[in-house]
């Protein structure tokens, strides 16, 4: 089936996640990575681990090419020593986020090999050799697509007819996406988004309306002025008898519980978590009705 990975969960979201929704089909998957929120993820993979499905390892090189985070290759190298076994797969250090970046991270690849890991290689240039020098190297089974390039949906089709036609056994992942557009008519086998996250930080909540089949994302409250990614206003809403009545008969939340001073932005990332979650299975559920691989 595919997978929607929640990158940086916090544990305490995870906590109440599973409080709300103890189902062993409604556990989170996630994406981990030592550049940040190293405690909660470490407990994800003990004490915490029956409350989450799958988790994957990110390097951490964007945070380091973005200047968040001052990781380093040792660094990685030591913390997938010790984790890596726990994790479905884990990414290169893809340090390099130009499309002239190939000799670089081929070179935190192959570093990471001689020290006896497995990373997954990231794919920066979609329109090179990088592709075929992966996928007919035979050495690797998951493929990773980087965001830089996925900036229209013909170049990520583009990358992933050309991983298949090469190999079509490779899985895909793409990193910081997960469209349901996309996700639903390009066999990947995996995504991963943040969105969880950032999209309360901006007061939002996203909103799977059963009415006509599509996902709103809607201003909530909590910031000074309604957000640019926001297309409703919860007040002016439609349908907001619909989200008074998922709000509450799932979370028990009303939309004062959402716009608390202590507590609100907390309440939007639950449900935004579990809107991930949700989403997840209506991309499957489209991905079968259109013939399109789980992988």
């Amino acid at each position: 089936m595919t997978t929607i990975y929640n990158a940086s969960l916090h544990r305490d979201v995870a906590q109440k996640n599973y409080k709300l929704f103890p189902d062993p089909d409604d556990k989170p998957n996630i994406l981990v990575s030592p550049a940040y929120n190293m405690n909660d993820w470490i407990s994800f993979l003990t004490s915490d681990r029956h409350m989450i499905g799958k988790i994957i390892g990110d390097s951490g090189a964007f945070s380091a090419a973005s200047g968040t985070s001052d990781i380093s290759l040792q660094q990685v190298i030591f913390f997938f020593k010790q984790y890596g076994s726990k994790l479905e797969w884990y990414a290169n250090f893809d340090s390099s986020f130009s499309k002239h970046g190939f000799e670089e991270n081929i070179s935190n690849q192959l570093r990471m090999e001689r020290q006896g890991l497995k990373p997954v290689p990231v794919v920066h240039n979609f329109f090179t050799k990088e592709i075929e020098y992966y996928a007919k190297s035979g050495k690797y089974p998951w493929l990773a697509l980087g965001s830089t390039q996925s900036t229209n949906l013909s170049d990520f089709q583009y990358a992933v007819d050309k991983i298949k036609s090469f190999n079509p056994d490779i899985k895909i992942h793409w990193f910081g996406g997960s469209k349901f557009d996309w996700m639903t008519r390009v066999p990947v086998a995996s995504c991963d988004t943040s969105s969880w996250a950032f999209t309360g930080k901006f007061g939002n909540i996203n909103f799977f309306n059963p009415e006509t089949n599509r996902t709103d994302v809607i201003y909530i409250g909590g910031r000074a002025k309604q957000s640019k990614e926001a297309k409703y206003h919860f007040l002016t809403y439609p349908w907001k008898d619909l989200v008074i009545q998922y709000l509450w008969d799932n979370f028990k939340f009303t939309h004062r519980d959402l716009n608390l001073p202590n507590g609100g932005n907390f309440n939007k990332q639950v449900v935004n978590l579990r809107f991930y979650v949700e989403h997840e299975k209506r991309i499957n559920v489209e991905r079968i009705r259109r013939g399109v691989p789980l992988e």
